[in-house]
């Protein structure tokens, strides 16, 4: 992978095929008992890969969009656990949280994921708990396992992670990590793991780059990132800043309001943006019933702008859980009507 010297992005050099050389290599593949597709990662949230058609793909750009406090950090790490509990390996550049957080998040998500199978026992433990205990040890000699062991389905959640420990990769990214150094880690990563692996980005405006303004920098970064995902045919799913003061009265957040450049929703292979459902629900479902507010406020909402590969114009949403550092991951379609019905299309 060679730079091309805008802002330090890979660029792939183009490869030619016959159609005959790629009929003789799929019947290969085929007798061989592999498949000659795409490989697809599941997300882990059902109505979602329903909706991608299984998940994200290998050589797909993704992106996860919304305003600050919208959970996009709790969706993509919760994609993340979702590949590693499958056996598969992930990378997460993480340039917004230091990795014993990301940790935490991950205890406390297992803990619910726990209480979920087992809805009869205690209730599990959440990050605010978790985190306590970490930071306020009083005298050396406690393990690990006895700290969680004291917590509630504290065991088990510590169980669960170290089951797929050895493949999820954190990366505490600085401002030196640069795509071509992305590329570097996630070489590795696949070299050891045999296969390549899912990687998240997050935030995508805050990985360095070359460029006049925040437009040419976001279009070498958003470039790099899907060069890097044809190149070793990885799913490469980034987080992007969206301004909400940019939105006018009755706006719902769309793939324009993304910071930074138009290329962002042109490059990328899906586009979701999450919202509050509070925020978005049409006031016409509030006339009668005010508490019903809350009960949004419970809620986020997932558009899918685009998917380049199934069905785009559809809007889900899933419970939030973030006590526990995630969202419930079954969802559902929305029913109520929400404001601004339209979706970004290519």
């Amino acid at each position: 992978m060679s730079d091309s010297g805008s802002g330090g992005a890979p660029r792939r050099e183009g490869v030619r095929h016959t159609v005959a050389t790629l009929l003789a290599r799929t019947d290969a593949m085929l007798r061989e008992g592999r498949a000659p597709g795409a490989t697809v990662w599941p997300t882990g949230f059902g109505c979602l890969d329903g909706v991608l058609g299984g998940g994200v793909r290998s050589g797909e750009l993704a992106l996860i969009a919304g305003s600050q406090g919208q959970g996009k950090t709790t969706f993509g790490l919760q994609m993340l656990r979702q590949v590693a509990t499958i056996g598969r390996p992930a990378v997460f550049f993480s340039f917004e949280h230091e990795s014993h957080t990301l940790l935490e998040r991950l205890l406390a998500m297992e803990g619910a994921y726990a209480a979920d199978a087992d809805p009869q026992g205690l209730s599990p433990v959440d990050v605010g708990r978790v985190r306590a205990v970490f930071e306020q040890v009083d005298a050396p000699g406690a393990s690990l396992a006895s700290t969680m062991g004291v917590l509630p389905r504290g065991a088990a959640a510590l169980a669960a992670v170290e089951a797929y420990a050895q493949r999820l990769h954190l990366h505490e990214s600085s401002p030196t990590t640069d795509v071509l150094h992305m590329a570097r880690v996630v070489e590795q990563v696949a070299g050891t793991e045999g296969i390549a692996p899912l990687v998240l980005v997050d935030y995508l405006q805050k990985v360095p780059a070359v460029g006049a303004d925040e437009g040419e920098r976001t279009t070498a970064i958003v470039e790099g990132l899907k060069d890097m995902a044809l190149e070793f045919g990885a799913p490469v799913v980034a987080i992007s800043a969206a301004d909400k003061e940019r939105l006018g009265a009755g706006q719902r957040m769309r793939a324009e309001h993304l910071r930074g450049s138009s290329s962002l929703a042109y490059e990328s292979d899906i586009v979701l943006v999450l919202a509050d459902k509070a925020d978005i629900v049409a006031r016409e479902h509030l006339v009668y019933d005010l508490t019903r507010m809350d009960r949004y406020r419970e809620w986020v909402v997932v558009s899918v702008e685009k998917n380049r590969h199934g069905n785009d114009n559809v809007v889900l949403e899933f419970e939030k859980d973030f006590a526990h550092g995630r969202f419930h991951p079954e969802g559902r379609p929305v029913e109520e009507r929400l404001i601004e019905e339209r979706v970004f299309r290519e």
